[in-house]
């Protein structure tokens, strides 16, 4: 499973992405809706829900950074996509005081390695304010604290619950396949085309743990996220 959220901050597009393991059998619903659910991006208001996914990253941004959409797929399941545009208006909650910092600063996570064959995950999230950094670029006690709980999250095994069939999903690092692009013979990286050749390229029951620094985020720089 994937989850895209695209998100804009100054007029800075920003893109992130989860992946999970799906378990269990759809009955009512399909996989990625149930996923979108259980992250918390569906919402009927510009709040997402609370102590998800979604509404624990609202919380951590500035109201400058405005949540777009989130699309979620199966990914070897053609039909099985569920894209969700939020409402207008759907900002960064943040109670942070300050002014909103530059696209480039974020704050980051980076996961645990379970396999010596796949690398660590890392997220880069926009939206700091200059209430939430201290000198030298340290993230101060109570947004970090609170970007532990949304670590915490990211790394449980999510669950839902489909007309008493329960679906879960669990939290991994994917290891695509590189390629070269015919056209431009310049490298790539996708999905392996055979599931079970995938699942043998992806790390499973991962954690995540925020820095305690202000990250960079070059490709957020100002004309190039545009």
């Amino acid at each position: 499973m994937e989850l895209t959220l695209n998100t804009t901050y100054f007029n800075q597009k920003c893109v992130n992405r989860w992946n999970y393991v799906a378990s269990g059998t759809p009955a009512a619903v399909t996989l990625s809706f149930a996923l979108m659910s259980a992250m918390g991006f569906l919402s009927v208001t510009t709040s997402f829900v609370t102590d998800t996914i979604a509404g624990l990253l609202q919380d951590l941004c500035s109201p400058g950074v405005i949540f777009n959409n989130a699309i979620a797929r199966a990914v070897y399941i053609d039909d099985d996509f569920y894209d969700n545009p939020f409402l207008a208006s759907t900002l960064g909650q943040t109670g942070s005081s300050g002014d909103s910092l530059s696209p480039i600063d974020t704050f980051g996570f980076y996961s645990s390695r379970v396999k010596q064959s796949i690398g660590r995950g890392y997220k880069r999230f926009p939206g700091l304010m200059e209430g939430d950094v201290t000198s030298g670029g340290l993230i101060v006690s109570g947004h970090l604290t609170a970007e532990e709980g949304l670590a915490d999250a990211m790394g449980d095994t999510l669950s839902f619950d489909d007309e008493g069939n329960t679906l879960s999903f669990v939290p991994c690092v994917v290891q695509k396949e590189k390629y070269t692009v015919t056209l431009s013979g310049k490298d790539a990286y996708r999905y392996y085309a055979d599931q079970a050749v995938q699942l043998t390229h992806t790390a499973q029951g991962i954690n995540w743990t925020p820095y305690e620094q202000v990250r960079s985020q070059v490709s957020r720089q100002y004309g190039r996220g545009q």
